[in-house]
């Protein structure tokens, strides 16, 4: 971690009055209105929608593009016992909206069936041979999840083979959409409100579309299925805003009695209790059900996502454990071999982009081991593991740099590619990797400032020291679920007075202070924030950027200031 006194402060302006006439109306702390307003949330209607996230809220599913056609499709088929195959993808979104999908079907009496690739032996999208043996054995419906819309051949050819298709993708489609009824809000013809769905939300979307047409009650679909729902949506790190954060908020409600024995083992094996929060999901939950796909067959996370019984639910849940441990280790490995490659092969002065390959490294790791390499460089990342003479990959990005419009500008030097603006994946020939890195490189000194790749905190607004209290805590924890796009509130306090230093953990990894000003003095913990230690001393003079929050230890509870950066105080 580069030391937080050399990143970039971001200040939101207040308006004090408008501020306090935000918090009168809606009826929160002022430092609330402050927070809402810094994220643009600055009328009566919009606060009190976002506070509130009722479900009655969500968008009608019918607005989605082919909305109406998919859903008409599937209770035809259904009410005709026509074979279905749902077709989805290994990582935990893919998994949770093919387990959603499946569910649903069978509890409407369906004949359905499920196919997941295999991430070590298969590319990512539809699979034609899979697509073919499923025809062959008497398919007549395939649902493409959370893949599909860049997928044109091999639609087509189900087609010829007489199956009919539905996409539900959320990804970004290519220059021609497949000929076929397409469920995705990222088309160029779909409303901006609801570009941003994971594929499980979707999942959710289409199943919401069905209860309507055959006039079932959604509230029993709420109840059944948004666990999964925010599990999916949050490990795919969409926006935790509009659907998203209403699907999200009233899933982590459910999923502390959720009644599926695969999540109680899940949960079980992962050590969590209790009300869920999306951290829980973000470094508990989906780590586990994302390693089954990197390391092995993600069919094994579905069956889990769809076990009745609680012995076969727990046997799978330590599958699932196993190879999350064994991911562990490989990521370890591999990250630890990138760092020294960006040291031998990577000019970061001149190189806005790091590419790397290696014929060491595991396809099933490289993305999130891409993840670390941003964090730590924040920049760009595109790892590769070589196959023979073909390169597999994923890249990782940060704000500025757009994956999916990069590799679509790096197409020809492309065998297949596809993803988000943030992430992608990608292969190419390995005589094109030269050419491919400095493509890349070319694109991100077009479209990047240098700046841009200068680490920054973003902070919500300035308070007084005098200001922190649990009132405020339990103000600002009701605009939770935080995550990508609702992020943890971060204030800021200028000129406080260090008390005392130490560092704690393994390593003495983390940093631990007192500070504050007169008898307003806080714990704070820096998480991952050591060797700040270096340049502080009792008595010095800083200013924090934190997270207020209540800390449980030996049954007490106490306000304590979770450090997201600090440095020295630069006005007295």
């Amino acid at each position: 971690m580069a030391p937080t006194k050399d990143l970039i402060w971001k200040l939101k302006p207040r308006d004090e009055a408008a501020e306090i006439e935000l918090a009168r109306a809606v009826g929160v702390h002022s430092l609330v209105a402050a927070v809402l307003r810094a994220r643009g949330i600055t009328t009566l209607q919009a606060a009190r929608q976002f506070l509130e996230a009722d479900l009655s809220s969500l968008r009608d599913p019918f607005e989605l593009p082919d909305m109406r056609a998919a859903a008409e499709r599937i209770v035809l088929a259904v009410g005709n016992g026509e074979p279905l195959l749902v077709h989805g993808d290994y990582d935990a979104d893919g998994i949770t909206a093919t387990a959603l999908l499946v569910r649903f079907l069978n509890k409407l009496g369906a004949d359905v069936h499920y196919y997941i690739p295999h991430r070590l032996n298969e590319h990512y999208g539809l699979s034609s041979e899979a697509l073919r043996a499923a025809i062959g054995k008497g398919i007549k419906l395939i649902l493409a999840v959370d893949c599909g819309v860049s997928d044109n051949q091999a639609i087509a050819e189900a087609q010829r083979l007489g199956a009919d298709v539905i996409v539900v993708d959320h990804h970004e489609p290519g220059p021609k959409l497949p000929d076929t009824i397409v469920v995705d809000p990222k088309r160029h013809d779909a409303e901006a409100a609801s570009d941003d769905l994971a594929a499980v939300g979707l999942a959710y979307k289409v199943a919401a579309a069905i209860c309507t047409l055959l006039e079932l009650p959604l509230e029993s679909l709420r109840r059944a299925f948004l666990d999964l729902v925010a599990i999916g949506t949050v490990a795919d790190v969409v926006q935790l805003q509009g659907d998203n954060r209403i699907m999200v908020k009233h899933g982590l409600q459910l999923l502390a009695h959720t009644r599926k024995q695969g999540l109680q083992a899940l949960m079980n094996i992962s050590q969590i209790s209790g009300e869920l929060t999306t951290q829980d999901i973000a470094y508990r939950l989906a780590p586990r059900l994302n390693a089954v796909g990197r390391m092995g067959d993600a069919s094994d996370a579905v069956d889990l996502l769809l076990a009745d019984d609680p012995d076969l639910a727990m046997k799978l849940a330590v599958q699932l454990e196993a190879h999350n441990a064994a991911r562990q280790r490989e990521q370890s490995m591999i990250f630890a071999d990138a760092m020294a490659m960006v040291s031998q092969e990577v000019d970061l002065e001149n190189e806005p982009v790091i590419v790397l390959g290696s014929a060491k490294w595991h396809i099933g790791v490289v993305g999130i081991v891409a993840s670390k390499v941003v964090d730590r460089f924040y920049r760009p990342a595109f790892l590769m593991c070589r196959e023979q003479d073909t390169f597999r990959g994923s890249a990782r990005s940060i704000e500025g740099f757009n994956v999916a419009e990069a590799l679509a500008s790096c197409s020809d030097l492309l065998t297949r590619h596809g993803g988000h603006a943030l992430a992608g994946g990608f292969t190419l020939p390995v005589d094109n990797f030269d050419d491919f890195r400095q493509r890349l490189n070319e694109i991100a000194r077009a479209c990047m400032r240098p700046q841009q790749l200068k680490p920054s905190v973003n902070i919500d607004c300035e308070v007084d020291i005098e200001a922190i209290e649990p009132q405020l805590v339990e103000c600002l924890w009701r605009m939770e679920p935080f995550g990508q796009g609702n992020p943890t509130p971060v204030l800021m306090t200028s000129n406080l007075e260090v008390v005392e230093v130490r560092c704690v953990g393994a390593e003495e990894a983390h940093l631990k202070l007192l500070a504050g000003e007169g008898h307003r003095v806080f714990d704070c913990i820096g998480f991952g924030m050591g060797q700040e230690a270096s340049w502080l001393e009792r008595g010095c003079r800083i200013d924090l950027a934190y997270t207020p929050e209540f800390n449980e230890f030996n049954g007490r509870t106490s306000l304590q200031l979770r450090l997201a950066a600090l440095r020295p105080t630069t006005r007295q």
